[in-house]
Order: C-alpha cells, then structure tokens, then sequence
C-alpha cells in the first residue's frame, strides 16, 4: 500500500464535493491507496496547505508566516 500526501478536493456545493469525495475514494480503493485518517478532514472551512490558508475560495498567506516575514 501506498500512503498518499496532501489531497485536496474542492467544490462549490456540498452536494457536488460529495459526488467528487465518493468518486476520489473509489478511484483510490482500486488502486490500492490508503490515508491516516488522524490526518484526513473534511467539509473544512479553512485549509492550510504550503503556507497558505484557503477560505471561502480565497488564498491568504498564514498569519503566522506574514509575522515570522516582518520580523
């Protein structure tokens, strides 16, 4: 088996990020895939992903990245 990183799977409407979710998770059965599910989320407001924070379909950079520059 394989361990798998940073997935991200979006969508504008539950319904349709459902629909992607089930369809994701069949494709990886088949192949085999697994996650840790500690480390699986979802129907998350807010990701953080490589120093970035994705909300409401905006990308901002961390706050915690923007104090560690000014510093």
């Amino acid at each position: 088996m394989q361990l798998i990183r940073n997935i991200l799977i979006s969508a504008k409407i539950k319904k349709e990020l459902k629909e992607r979710i089930v369809q994701f998770l069949k494709i990886a059965k088949k192949h085999n895939l697994c996650f840790k599910q500690s480390k699986s989320h979802f129907d998350a407001e807010e990701i953080p992903i490589l120093g970035v924070a994705v909300r409401q379909g905006k990308v901002q950079i961390e706050n915690n990245k923007v104090k560690a520059i000014k510093e």
